[in-house]
């Protein structure tokens, strides 16, 4: 089961005030490694009320951010294929709502807002399984490498600031682990429990 929605400021703060930052369990030891040596105690952009309405995508998180509020909430991050396949579906669609690009349908470079929108805004492009924002508003982590290397963490969906032809579903991208903008974001995925099969 993939998330509806991008996970919204107002879901992370939930995280935050529950002292997410100060708890190790919920760290990759690379990631609390990176949290004690950078002295990070919460997410970039906290104070700043651009970035903070309550029904927008949380921003400014890294991918060790991103698993630390995953393993919180009882979810994990998708694998780059399981996003794709709730972002399009079974078909050759380019974007979620179709094969050809519709301003209307996301926030992009092309929509001219410049910055991140509420994440039920654009009803009318979502993918084929109801979930909003897989093209524009915010770039997502996902937990798949980015290449043999392993040091990239994936990203998909284009952002804010992109044009179409980065806001292809078939499009990827990569960041290091610790990389934080304003671009970025993040939902989740739940395993489905395999049901209870009783013998005769």
């Amino acid at each position: 089961w993939i998330d509806q929605y991008p996970v919204t400021t107002q879901k992370y703060g939930e995280f935050v005030l529950d002292s997410g930052y100060t708890q190790q369990k919920y760290w990759s030891p690379e990631g609390w490694q990176w949290k004690t040596s950078k002295s990070i105690t919460y997410r970039e952009y906290w104070n700043n009320e651009e970035w903070n309405k309550s029904d927008y995508p949380v921003v400014g998180v890294s991918y060790y951010e991103a698993e630390a509020y995953a393993k919180w909430a009882g979810k994990r991050l998708p694998a780059e294929q399981e996003w794709e396949k709730a972002a399009r579906s079974d078909d050759a669609r380019k974007y979620p709502w179709g094969k050809e690009f519709d301003k209307s349908r996301c926030n992009s470079s092309e929509s001219g807002i410049g910055h991140t929108t509420p994440v039920p805004q654009y009803s009318n492009g979502v993918s084929p399984y109801g979930c909003y924002d897989m093209a524009g508003n915010v770039l997502e982590w996902c937990a798949s490498w980015y290449d043999e290397s392993l040091s990239r963490r994936v990203v998909r969906g284009g952002s804010w600031g992109n044009r179409p032809m980065l806001l292809r579903v078939s499009n990827r991208d990569w960041f290091l682990a610790s990389f934080r903008d304003g671009t970025i974001g993040f939902r989740l995925v739940q395993d489905v429990s395999n049901p209870l099969y009783f013998a005769l």
